[in-house]
């Protein structure tokens, strides 16, 4: 009757332990899971930053770079167009 009952309390024993295990696993896991949660909305967030600052810039150098923008900028700054005798080419040898 006694190896019976010691059998018996050692199957509860290690059920309570693989029990215990298993719990301790899943709040582990979970942690976890939050954790890569946490850290994957803060990178799409930094990702939509980005984003929005590369639209931003690309606006303002297409605004710098176009024919009116740089025709203002010539005319502020005395420049003309250049007679077809004033252009002058190198040529590599």
């Amino acid at each position: 009757m006694k190896t019976m009952e010691g059998s018996r309390f050692g199957l509860i024993l290690a059920l309570l332990a693989g029990a215990l295990t298993l719990g301790l696993t899943s709040v582990w896991l979970n942690i976890g899971r939050m954790d890569m949660a946490y850290d994957i909305r803060n990178m799409e967030r930094e990702l939509d930053r980005r984003k929005t600052v590369m639209v931003k810039l690309e606006v303002e150098r297409n605004n710098l770079l176009s024919p009116y923008r740089l025709g203002q900028l010539a005319e502020e700054l005395g420049l003309v167009v250049p007679e077809p005798g004033q252009i002058r080419r190198i040529v590599d040898q």
